[in-house]
């Protein structure tokens, strides 16, 4: 039986996609940002230097965590709401027009809007609902109620891709249809020595299905600083998969410091790196968009033979 997506589905194939302007940037199936920034916010030098290394790259979207569940209670899980005034302060300073972060209940909503009031506003956040929440109902709803901001659900990654899009129904039921969709692995250790099983070739799947801009996370992906043979990160090389299939958006850990980092320090790239990283991705981009431009043609070609053919032969 198919999924029941009545709001986020692509009910035809030429249906036009859930394409929105947020803070003064725009999200749909047809283009690409790169949302890299760190996983946990630690301290307000680091955070200022991670949003600087963006602007000099002229980038205006950053990831940046406050609220971080973690598997042990003993781990570092974020500077919570404290944090939340001088990092929005810092994202306007340095010109970051929107904020990728988690939030794992309520009233994180609600601590967000309040410290975005006090700051005037300098920037945007667009919500996070974590692999670990995807199937929180109430939160799901909780989020969706809420119109201001939109929202990042990440796949659950225990559960089926149609178990995950119905969780983004579940948000847009509730009247808020700014949804971007995240792939960010497989639990399974098939994916062994990655942190989890790149589920990448599903970005176009997810185009297909619904109308959603879809996010890729290789950081999540990958969990570490592997490196082919000839050098390059294996972050890099997922991340290209996904650009190459047509993904949206790219979730990035990165840190000016990545050893120094409380949060997934083994996966984070460093602020050096990201120009090489955008170039990267900039190539994968542009093969994207010749293969699509090959499609077309090809289609085009075939939709023509037919009329050369019997021009011919009546010709004949």
């Amino acid at each position: 039986m198919p999924i029941e997506l009545r709001i986020l589905g692509r009910h035809q194939a030429d249906e036009h996609d859930v394409g929105f302007t947020y803070s003064g940037v725009t999200f749909n199936q047809h283009n690409l940002h790169t949302f890299a920034g760190v996983n946990a916010v630690d301290t307000k030098e680091f955070l200022a230097q991670t949003f600087a290394c963006l602007q000099s790259h002229g980038q205006v979207c950053a990831r940046m965590g406050a609220y971080k569940p973690r598997t042990s209670p003993y781990s570092f899980q974020g500077l919570g709401k404290e944090c939340l005034p001088w990092a929005f302060e810092l994202a306007g300073k340095y010109g970051i027009k929107v904020i990728s972060m988690e939030v794992t209940r309520e009233a994180h909503v609600d601590e967000i809007n309040e410290a975005l009031h006090l700051t005037g506003k300098p920037t945007g956040v667009m919500l996070q609902i974590g692999t670990r929440n995807t199937q929180n109902f109430e939160l799901l709803k909780a989020v969706g109620r809420q119109h201001e901001h939109p929202i990042l659900l990440k796949r659950g990654f225990g559960i089926t891709l149609d178990e995950s899009l119905m969780a983004a129904e579940y948000c847009a039921s509730e009247g808020n249809s700014q949804i971007i969709f995240g792939l960010r692995g497989m639990k399974t250790n098939f994916g062994d020595p990655h942190r989890n099983l790149v589920d990448f070739g599903h970005v176009p799947v997810v185009h297909r299905l619904t109308r959603m801009p879809v996010c890729v996370d290789p950081s999540h992906s990958v969990g570490a600083r592997g490196a082919s043979p000839e050098g390059i990160l294996d972050v890099f090389h997922v991340a290209a998969q996904g650009v190459i299939a047509g993904a949206n958006m790219l979730l990035v850990d990165m840190h000016p410091v990545p050893k120094k980092s409380l949060v997934d320090a083994a996966q984070a790239i460093s602020l050096e790196e990201l120009p090489y990283f955008l170039e990267d991705m900039g190539i994968a981009r542009e093969a994207y968009e010749k293969r699509v431009a090959l499609h077309q043609r090809v289609v085009a070609e075939r939709a023509a033979a037919p009329a050369a053919a019997a021009a011919s032969a009546k010709a004949a």
